[in-house]
């Protein structure tokens, strides 16, 4: 579990975690730098890594600590998650060629069964979503909660320059390049949204790292597609938007500051940006 912000909603799942037989072991590693909370389960790890290591980053340092395992369950600290929806997909990623499980995800959007394709623009196809009745194989799953066959993550570990956002449907694409089975199970789990990315945050992240995740699985034309309609269709219809509910310019400033560093250099592999996370700093700047 990847933490930050307030302990209990952490303190919270590590116990519900903690009571499923079928998880031998909790880590939890506070990007925030936060200590130990006085009222985590006493066989919970709490690890502080010297910085913020972004998503990916907080996984793969948790990951190191425990490497003796054959499933790590990566999660968001705002999840329910039923025990039989555990088991069901621990027993949906045991089976032959499977890397990647998600279950059937639940939020205030409506329903997440996994997305069977991608758009030419690298979004999920907007049409009603409906509950898959077994299980199926999927271009990703939400990154609320994932599965992660131990084998399929040393083989393909998550990249960490995204740091927020895209690096679980990157993941997925590049297990499935590598001959895993990505799969979605049709037990459920609530992802509540609660939320520790501020707005700004957001807005910025998956600007920028849809346009890297385009350049780095699309054809040229495609990434540039992307580029195009982001700022001359999307931005625009934001900006309408937001100032309009008198919200101001500052999401579509985060917006803007997506879409140049989305067209500028792209870091190489497993190389974060030096600053991350780079919204923090634009914060400071201005607060």
């Amino acid at each position: 579990m990847v933490h930050w912000g307030p302990t209990e909603p952490t303190v919270e799942l590590a116990r519900r975690l903690d009571d499923m037989s079928a998880v031998t072991d909790v880590i939890v590693v506070a990007n925030d730098g936060s200590l130990r909370p006085g009222d985590l389960p006493a066989a919970t790890n709490w690890l502080v890594p010297g910085a913020n290591l972004g998503f990916a980053g907080g996984f793969r340092f948790g990951a190191d600590a425990q490497q003796d395992t054959d499933v790590y369950l990566l999660l968001d600290n705002d999840v329910l998650l039923p025990e039989r929806t555990v088991l069901a997909c621990l027993d949906l990623v045991s089976r032959e060629g499977v890397g990647i499980v998600g279950p059937t995800l639940l939020n205030a959007d409506g329903i997440h069964p996994g997305a069977d394709r991608l758009t030419a623009l690298f979004t999920v196809p907007r049409r009603r979503r409906r509950g898959r009745p077994e299980p199926a194989d999927v271009v990703f799953v939400p990154g609320a909660i994932l599965f992660v066959r131990a084998e399929c993550h040393r083989q393909v570990p998550m990249d960490t320059r995204y740091f927020r956002y895209y690096e679980g449907t990157d993941l997925a694409l590049r297990a499935v390049a590598a001959g895993w089975r990505v799969m979605v199970s049709p037990y459920q789990a609530w992802h509540t949204g609660g939320g520790t990315v501020p707005g700004n945050a957001y807005a910025y992240y998956t600007v920028r790292n849809r346009l890297w995740f385009a350049r780095v699985h699309g054809h040229p034309w495609r990434a540039r597609a992307v580029a195009l309609w982001l700022a001359f269709a999307a931005l625009p219809r934001h900006t309408v938007f937001d100032l309009a509910h008198g919200r101001g310019l500052s999401l579509c400033r985060s917006y803007g500051r997506g879409l140049v560093d989305g067209v500028g250099t792209l870091p190489p592999v497993d190389s974060p940006l030096p600053d991350e996370p780079r919204p923090a700093r634009w914060e400071r700047a201005t607060g």
